[in-house]
């Protein structure tokens, strides 16, 4: 009775699964989730190969290109700073206000020279004089040569007359000789007045020039108190603190304004050594800039500089002992400046090399490191073709080796592909 008992009691038991056991239900079940995944994906290609006949291309002539990408600033084409010129005096008006456009030529501000417009003056006054000297001379020598001449033709008036008259009468000839003398004297003494009157003039036509010569100088020394733009821009950092009257020391450079230039922004940045090796002018650049996204800009370098720059973050601690970081300055022009700034931030992706190369679909490849591979048709026929591929751009890869233009390379081929297949392309 007590073993029935006990049997009965080791029936309603429930049976235990072991971890062991549980490991090998899930892996089994694993297992044939698997063969399931690839029965079904083959079914798939299957049907797809069946549905689809395998086309073929031949490759295509890309350019491929290698880009160096680097960091930059938007700047203003050219910035010029105006200071102060203690040697001119004080200030005497600013004509211009901090975010006016200026043109080539304008007024910005001028200075105020007292001594200049004196001498001015009196230079001014002098010219005057002279010219007055100039025109009394003229006068002067038109009057004496018509003197000269009447004096001349009296005399020859004399002349004339004693020969007419009889020879034996000896007291007209006395007359007539005496006359003639007096007539003599009178020429001679109006013909040095006359040359002293030309060495006059002479003199006041040279003070006259000089004068002027003075006067021009001191015009354009004063011209020169008034500071025009060299360039069409924007005024930029007016120094508020100066105004009328402001003076400058010598010891003191100070700036009273900046002008931006209105020229196309420019890009400016810093290369490293390696970077420099690869960056050089009239290289092709695309930038972008995180500030406007969805958009960037063509350009290209127009300046690299071949003398290094240390940088200076590197010496700020007189006791490191690392060494100062070399770069070199870079600067690059803009085809548009459409929503740029200057300040903005930007980034520049540098065309250093390009490349004509014989490319195909990336889909065309298969495998994987140095055994890839591409399905060719030949005489009707698919083979395997190892390839050597080079660079990938968008959906293309370059082919380095492997095929050449003419050939048929299958263009999206399934893995049910086997070489050796028979294919005619006419159906």
């Amino acid at each position: 009775m007590e073993t029935a008992k006990r049997i009965d009691e080791e029936k309603e038991q429930p049976k235990v699964i072991t971890p062991r056991q549980k490991k090998f239900i899930l892996m089994g079940i694993i297992v044939l989730l698997f063969v399931s995944v690839v029965l079904s994906v083959a079914v798939v290609e299957v049907k797809k190969s069946k549905s689809k006949t395998l086309q073929f291309i031949s490759p295509t002539v890309k350019s491929f290109t290698k880009t160096e990408t680097v960091s930059g600033r938007v700047v203003q084409s050219h910035t010029e700073t105006i200071y102060v010129n203690p040697t001119k005096g004080s200030i005497n008006e600013i004509f211009v206000k901090e975010g006016d456009t200026v043109t080539k030529g304008q007024k910005l501000f001028s200075y105020e020279d007292t001594t200049i417009a004196a001498e001015l003056g009196q230079a001014e006054v002098n010219k005057k004089l002279a010219e007055t000297t100039v025109t009394q001379k003229n006068d002067q020598i038109a009057s004496l040569e018509k003197d000269i001449q009447n004096a001349i033709s009296a005399s020859q008036s004399n002349t004339t007359d004693a020969n007419n008259i009889d020879k034996n009468a000896t007291n007209a000839t006395n007359t007539t000789n005496t006359t003639n003398t007096t007539n003599t004297q009178e020429i001679q003494s109006l013909q040095a007045a006359l040359n002293t009157a030309k060495e006059e003039l002479n003199a006041a036509q040279l003070k006259v020039e000089q004068n002027t010569l003075e006067a021009e100088k001191l015009k354009a020394q004063q011209e020169s108190l008034t500071v025009n733009s060299n360039n069409d821009g924007v005024i930029l950092n007016l120094n508020k603190s100066i105004g009328q009257g402001y003076k400058a020391t010598d010891k003191l450079q100070i700036s009273i304004m900046q002008i931006a230039s209105n020229e196309p922004f420019q890009i400016e940045g810093k290369l490293t050594e390696e970077e420099k090796a690869k960056v050089e002018p009239g290289q092709t650049i695309k930038v972008s800039s995180k500030v406007v996204a969805d958009k960037s800009w063509k350009g290209s370098i127009s300046e690299v500089s071949n003398y290094p720059m240390n940088d200076p973050s590197t010496n700020q601690d007189k006791n490191s002992k690392k060494e100062a970081i070399p770069y070199y300055t870079f600067r690059a022009t803009l085809d548009s400046q459409e929503n740029l700034y200057p300040g903005y931030e930007t980034n520049l992706e540098v065309i250093v090399q390009s490349k004509d190369l014989l490319a195909i679909p990336e889909t065309s490849i298969k495998g994987s490191g140095k055994s890839k591979y591409v399905y060719v048709l030949k005489k009707g026929t698919i083979y395997k073709q190892n390839v050597k591929t080079g660079q990938k751009q968008g959906k293309y890869v370059a082919i380095l080796k492997g095929v050449k233009e003419g050939d048929k390379v299958g263009k999206n081929p399934s893995w049910t592909v086997r070489p050796g297949t028979k294919i005619d392309l006419d159906k």
